[in-house]
């Protein structure tokens, strides 16, 4: 992290914001405001968690929060402000001057472009492509023909097989797979499950982000496609065939099967999945552990297995929960009913 620091008075240049207090006063963290420590500043945008601000807390947070005798810089969006104030604090991931480790194997006719980084243990095979300003942490293994664009980062232990692609921009972490085999089996009488090739390609396009450990398949035939600007977050399964429009969230051990479509800004959240060659339309939001199994409306929020309207399923979820009172209220009419009947002569 950078802990060379900036005055109040220049975060609240870099923020756009108001100076509330000391502006010499040196930053050189981020801390949360219940907790902070000599040199931090917390951001703050939810009024519920004001009663818990420490008195000495420096503040980055919404106008007119800050109190007379506060400390901090006011501004119209402390998220978004926060965001530029970890780009400044991040520098974790500045890796050494672009150059080619020793331990690295290099085919001689994988074409490096210029500044950069191949690190230690990495393998470049045939006719594969870095475009410039591109960094290979250590420990990547690049198949043949692949393609990578200018100034993405590949994080340890990343694979990428042989012809895929991947655009600029963009960010792998640690050890997903990119472009294996997709699971593709049928049955067999004399072999009992017959393997079926899989000779596509996977396709991921600019500013493209993919979590530890998650797997994109490639094709059958044909290709997997990741569009532009979609984040993936860890341990997400992307089989073979799908495409995944502009803008989509897909959040952990979310799984998409063969040949699913995500359409633009679909949000996926935790544990969600999509069926077989089901559809999901535009700015589709499906809540954790949702279960797609049909084509999905442009626009829809979906719950449950199989997934429904979220509304709709709220409905049942409380319906559910009534019924043991209705077993008690039916079992107390029997009896009542029971009572009601003629004696037998």
């Amino acid at each position: 992290m950078n802990i060379k620091g900036l005055t109040l008075a220049r975060i609240s240049e870099m923020v756009g914001g108001t100076l509330k207090g000391d502006g010499e006063r040196i930053i050189t963290s981020i801390t949360s405001p219940e907790a902070p420590c000599p040199g931090s500043i917390s951001p703050l945008w939810e009024k519920k968690l004001i009663p818990h601000v420490h008195p000495e807390a420096v503040l980055l947070t919404n106008k007119g929060w800050i109190t007379e005798n506060g400390q901090g810089v006011e501004v119209e969006d402390p998220r978004r402000a926060l965001v530029k104030l970890l780009e400044f604090f991040d520098t974790d991931k500045n890796y050494s001057s672009p150059s080619v480790h020793e331990t690295a194997v290099v085919s001689e006719s994988a074409v490096i472009g210029e500044n950069v980084t191949v690190g230690p243990g990495c393998v470049l095979s045939d006719q594969c492509r870095i475009g410039d300003g591109s960094v290979l942490a250590g420990n990547v293994w690049v198949g043949k023909h692949v393609s990578i664009g200018d100034n993405t980062l590949i994080e340890p232990g990343v694979v990428i097989y042989d012809r895929s692609t991947l655009g600029r921009n963009c960010i792998v972490h640690a050890n997903a797979v990119i472009g294996s085999d997709g699971f593709g089996f049928m049955p067999d009488p004399e072999k009992g499950l017959l393997r079926i090739p899989q000779i596509g390609i996977a396709v991921i396009e600019d500013d493209v982000e993919i979590g530890v450990c998650s797997s994109i398949d490639r094709a059958t035939f044909g290709e997997t496609r990741i569009s532009r600007g979609t984040k993936i977050d860890s341990h997400v399964k992307i089989a073979h065939n799908c495409t995944v429009g502009e803008y989509c969230i897909i959040v952990a051990q979310t799984g998409l099967a063969g040949s699913s479509t995500l359409g633009r800004g679909v949000t996926m959240a935790a544990q969600s999945g999509v069926g077989n060659h089901a559809r999901v339309g535009d700015g589709v939001i499906a809540a954790g552990r949702a279960g797609i199994t049909d084509d999905t409306p442009p626009n829809s929020v979906v719950s449950g297995f199989p997934a429904i309207d979220h509304k709709e399923a709220l409905r049942q979820m409380v319906a559910l929960r009534q019924l043991p009172d209705l077993v008690k209220n039916v079992k107390r009419i029997e009896k009542m009913l029971d009572g009601l009947k003629p004696e037998k002569e």
